[in-house]
């Protein structure tokens, strides 16, 4: 969400700007804002309060620690005499406010934001001091404005702590009536179902009878579905809080935190009473599904429960990763060379296919960190997200050149320099087969296998550690083919002998990479429109490199100089080509409308859209997928439009939703998320049957009687 936020105010602040106002009081169009001290003087040592105020027009809502869905907090920075210290804010309790299909957590009509200031030691009676702040704020109704003000509290310094200031007594004791308490006893926590349960004890005593509704603001972003209905159930001694888990669920061990507002009978009134609870979640939750993956238990996808079956799924997915288009051309290669020299130099085989596995799951951990990495940053993204960034399917489609042009023979890399051209082709040294390993991963990452989607969507919601090994799993199964073919010299035997005619099969397997470089250039010119051109250039650059590399081995001194610095300039200018471009990709929602658009029926995904072909019965077909995904494209080019499948379309008036994730799109991250998916493909199916609101998920692999199947108990439209 944070993502989604900041592009948000980014829009925002596109339009007209809103420049910070300055002094004692500041009225905005929204906000009449000011700072307050608790106290009138202030004396060494002394520890005081001050706050933002926030008067905000009516109709109109500021926001809390955790906005919720969209929003963004309220934040100050001071500017202070030397020697005072100023702590974070201290957030009163929000307010909820629904926008479907959004919900919101802030405040509105007034806002009291505190702050606990601390003065040096050797502060002196003497002149005024003046504290300063930048405060800055989203208010929204309708429309949202960011606005901001540099503000200013003077304070006299005495040689005694400063006595309570009357005027502003009454404004701190409100604030302080609305902060949360301590819980009077302890809270647990479990993931349940798909769901985080909030569990109150026998220990609350009394008070659990006295509690008439429990409301839980949490917060860290993204742990719970913000618009989904809390469901208080009574549990043996005690009493649950249901909720539905978010886009990015807590992991087992760590702990959840936020305000729990309980409304409690006392005599004959009811009050609402604000705790501030901490409880580790369960151990219990480590391996729950989403509600919504729950809901497909009978297909393949289901989550499993525990890590061991987890780490068998990762296994399984790398595993058929290999037979993909992307991985296949590699491997055959190397697979034959090994062959070769398994006759000759069994051990040193062995040990290849050892440092091959190294090299796929090294670089596999790398990926899953860098993706934990953003991920715990706020970024909403998964499997495949290197392949958002038109920069590195640019530097995808040059090495994939390199290596075509190698095939064909263009040019040879001396096994000195470890290249990976020389390990497709001559085996090479330990350090060419560990990087062709490498380039086995990044080649796989447009690929997702059946059992991978459900083993690293779950990965996603687990520790890193526990994530780290579901990764290592999945580089494994990738490598495990070739791992045994080192190791098993009856799978060698299986293979053709090695002759003459693998120099042929080499330069014909050279077409596959060149293919692929090209679907990659049509991949990036779905991402970007100026980043194509510089891509083409720098393709005929990496030939010239390639070239130049080559005569240089045929030349003098002199030439090969020559001819090696042509190589250099060549390679140097075809990287820094697209980096010129790095910023030109086509925003999320101009990229799914228009490949929206070029499908015909198909609209692009839009969760208030879904919801309302939802609550009308319609039966609707979401395809979240994208134009790096080779699985995505089979799925389309064949399940989707053959002539069968089209007349279901049509007689069962499907509404066709697609939700493209070939850029980077916060929106779609959370609807794959909300499903326990960490990528594409994802096909899902709503109201499917009469009567049925629960979602289906279709296989990653469609066929078109699969799909067909999908719609058999739906009603033809002249029926409905």
């Amino acid at each position: 969400m944070r993502t989604f936020r900041l592009w948000l105010l980014g829009l925002l602040l596109a339009s007209p700007a809103v420049h910070a106002l300055s002094g004692a009081v500041v009225a905005t169009d929204n906000v009449r804002a000011h700072l307050a001290s608790e106290v009138t003087s202030v004396g060494p040592g002394q520890v005081f309060w001050v706050a933002l105020a926030l008067d905000i027009r009516d109709g109109w809502h500021t926001y809390w620690r955790n906005p919720g869905d969209s929003g963004q907090a309220t934040k100050l920075v001071w500017t202070l005499p030397a020697g005072f210290s100023a702590g974070d804010i201290v957030w009163t309790t929000p307010h909820r406010f629904e926008l479907p299909p959004l919900v919101n957590y802030g405040y509105a009509g007034h806002a009291v934001h505190l702050v606990r200031m601390v003065a040096p030691q050797s502060l002196a009676a003497g002149a005024p001091i003046t504290l300063s702040a930048k405060a800055s704020w989203l208010v929204c109704a309708d429309i949202c404005v960011p606005e901001s003000a540099d503000l200013h509290l003077s304070l006299a310094q005495s040689s005694a702590a400063g006595p309570i200031d009357p005027a502003e007594a009454s404004l701190f004791a409100a604030a302080r009536s609305d902060l949360a308490s301590a819980a009077p006893a302890a809270v647990a926590a479990r993931i349940q179902d798909g769901r985080l349960i909030i569990a109150l004890g026998k220990e609350w005593g009394a008070t659990l009878a006295q509690i008439k509704s429990l409301q839980f603001f949490p917060y860290d972003e993204g742990g719970i579905d913000y618009a989904a209905p809390q469901t208080l159930a009574h549990s043996g001694n005690g009493i649950e809080l249901s909720m539905k888990l978010g886009y990015q669920p807590p992991a087992s061990g760590s702990s959840v935190r936020g305000v729990l507002v309980a409304t409690e009978q006392n005599g004959s009134d009811t009050v609402a009473v604000p705790m501030e609870i901490s409880a580790t979640l369960s151990a219990a939750g480590a391996g729950a599904p989403t509600a919504a993956a729950a809901a497909t238990a009978a297909t393949v996808e289901e989550l499993p429960a525990s890590l061991p079956v987890l780490l068998l799924f990762a296994v399984l997915g790398g595993l058929i990763l290999n037979l993909m288009p992307c991985v296949f051309p590699v491997l055959s290669i190397k697979a034959i060379s090994l062959a070769e020299q398994a006759k000759k130099h069994p051990a040193t085989v062995r040990t290849k296919g050892l440092v091959f596995a190294a090299g796929v799951i090294a670089s596999m951990l790398v990926l899953a960190a860098i993706l934990l990495l953003l991920r715990a940053g706020g970024e909403q993204i998964g499997w495949g997200f290197q392949l958002q960034s038109p920069l590195f399917v640019t530097l995808m489609v040059y090495l994939l050149l390199a290596v075509g042009l190698n095939l064909s023979g263009m040019f040879e890399i001396g096994g000195e320099l470890g290249g990976i051209g020389d390990a497709l082709t001559q085996g090479g040294g330990y350090r060419a087969t560990f990087f062709t390993g490498v380039l086995t991963t990044l080649v796989a990452t447009p690929c997702t296998a059946p059992f991978m989607a459900a083993a690293v969507g779950a990965a996603l919601t687990q520790s890193p550690s526990v994530a780290l090994c579901i990764f290592a799993a999945l580089g494994l199964g990738l490598a495990l083919p070739f791992v045994v073919l080192s190791f098993a010299p009856w799978f060698r035997s299986a293979l053709p002998k090695p002759g003459a005619w693998m120099d042929t099969l080499k330069q014909v397997l050279a077409f596959p990479v060149y293919a692929s470089a090209a679907w990659l250039l049509w991949v990036l010119a779905q991402q970007t429109s100026s980043g194509l051109a510089a891509a083409l250039a720098g393709a005929i650059l990496v030939a010239l490199a390639a070239w130049a590399y080559q005569r240089s081995k045929l030349s003098s001194r002199r030439g090969r100089l020559a001819a090696l610095t042509t190589a250099a300039l060549a390679a140097l200018i075809a990287i820094a080509l697209p980096v010129q471009f790095a910023g030109s990709a086509l925003h999320p929602a101009t990229a799914a409308a228009a490949a929206a658009r070029a499908d015909g029926e198909w609209q692009p995904y839009d969760a208030a859209r879904l919801a309302e072909l939802k609550s009308a019965g319609q039966p609707v077909l979401v395809n979240f997928t994208a134009s790096w995904c080779l699985t995505c494209l089979v799925n389309e080019r064949n399940a989707f439009a053959d002539s069968a499948v089209q007349r279901v379309f049509h007689d069962k008036g499907v509404a066709l939703m697609k939700g493209d994730w070939t850029n980077q799109d916060p929106a779609i991250t959370k609807a794959l998320a909300a499903f326990g998916r960490a990528g594409v493909p994802l096909y899902v199916v709503y109201n499917s049957k009469p009567g049925s609101t629960d979602p289906v998920v279709l296989p990653q692999l469609l066929t078109a009687s699969i799909v067909e199947g999908a719609f058999a108990a739906t009603a033809d439209r002249d029926s409905h």
